[in-house]
């Protein structure tokens, strides 16, 4: 099967350069007067064997943009599709509807000859790739202190170990705080970080040529962060606020899992007192109380490292860690037969 891909003309769509799954990545620019133009310039037939638009724009149209749904509207008139059309993930009673296979191993290759950033000729095991937190400016991150306290544990069980930490200044940056003060006080941090090393703000090729270098990408739940199995990296996720972490590529994963029955707090169902910390700018509880998941952390961290757990193993971890941390199992991509299992029952 060949598939194309149609993405927003700011999103990094160099990615799919490098897989090999993928014939050929379309930007579109949705700026309204420019998208029919936009459209009109692809190199393309109008007519595929199947069509997939993004289930967001069939249950919730309104997380788009007045231009970008109508940039979408347009080409779900502009493609036809001979045998089926229809949204990802979204069931459909239609025979030749394309149904998903979540766990598919793959693998993402970053050339080599696209990573310019150079490792030191010695570092030590095991080498982490780590990013702090991501683009939200939303109090759901680990604090430094924290953070400074995760990397005093990890140290403690492995001495020789080499944070690879990565991420971009500005999203540190905050009210009457610059990007410039933000890469100051980033870059501080790391050097108090016993085997760190800075990668910050070393473009995109970079960072995902480390943390397919690292033998497991550890980092709080981000979109970026889906990447690091898709790469061939365990993530060791610390797992808390609004999602889970449906993992891709059917990679190895461990989740540091908050003992919280309203995780993931997705849809408002979200604690009260959390709801005041992010009012008043402070770290949500899940992400405060990672100090207390340090033995947790280090579990992880030796299961991954481990050759032999595999997959299978993980999601088992997985669903017994949900049940364990009394989180809503509801919301979670577990698998009934799991749930069964680690509750007993057949």
């Amino acid at each position: 099967m060949k598939i194309h891909l149609l993405v927003h003309h700011k999103s990094p769509y160099l990615l799919g350069d490098y897989c090999n799954f993928i014939e050929a990545v379309y930007p579109i620019d949705d700026e309204h007067g420019k998208h029919t133009e936009s459209i009109s310039q692809l190199k393309l037939p109008d007519t595929f064997d199947y069509v997939v638009f993004p289930k967001r724009l069939l249950y919730t149209p309104e997380d788009f943009t007045s231009s970008l749904l109508a940039c979408n509207r347009l080409l779900q008139k502009h493609f036809k599709a001979r045998l089926w059309h229809g949204y990802n993930d979204t069931p459909d009673a239609h025979p030749q509807a394309l149904t998903s296979a979540p766990y598919s191993a793959f693998t993402i290759q970053i050339p080599t000859e696209k990573i310019s950033f150079k490792l030191p000729t010695r570092i030590g095991y095991p080498l982490i790739a780590v990013m702090l937190k991501g683009a939200s400016r939303q109090s759901i991150w680990p604090s430094f202190r924290t953070w400074k306290k995760i990397f005093n544990t990890i140290h403690l069980a492995y001495p020789n170990a080499t944070f690879i930490i990565t991420g971009l200044s500005r999203v540190h940056s905050k009210a009457k705080v610059s990007t410039a003060k933000a890469k100051e006080t980033v870059t501080d941090f790391i050097n108090s970080i016993p085997g760190a090393i800075n990668a910050y703000d070393v473009g995109l090729d970079n960072q995902l040529g480390l943390i397919q270098r690292a033998d497991v990408f550890l980092s709080p739940h981000t979109g970026f962060a889906f990447l690091a199995p898709c790469l061939g990296t365990p993530w060791l996720a610390l797992s808390g606020g609004q999602w889970a972490e449906p993992m891709p590529a059917r990679m190895p994963f461990y989740c540091v899992m908050p003992r919280c029955k309203k995780y993931p707090c997705n849809n408002g169902d979200i604690k009260i007192k959390c709801k005041l910390r992010l009012k008043f700018k402070q770290p949500i509880e899940c992400m405060s109380n990672l100090t207390t998941k340090q033995e947790d952390i280090i579990q992880g961290l030796k299961k991954l490292l481990d050759e032999d757990y595999t997959f299978e193993k993980a999601y088992d971890d997985y669903a017994q860690l949900a049940f364990l941390n009394q989180v809503n199992l509801r919301k979670l991509s577990i698998a009934p037969e799991f749930v069964y299992k680690i509750r007993g029952e057949k």
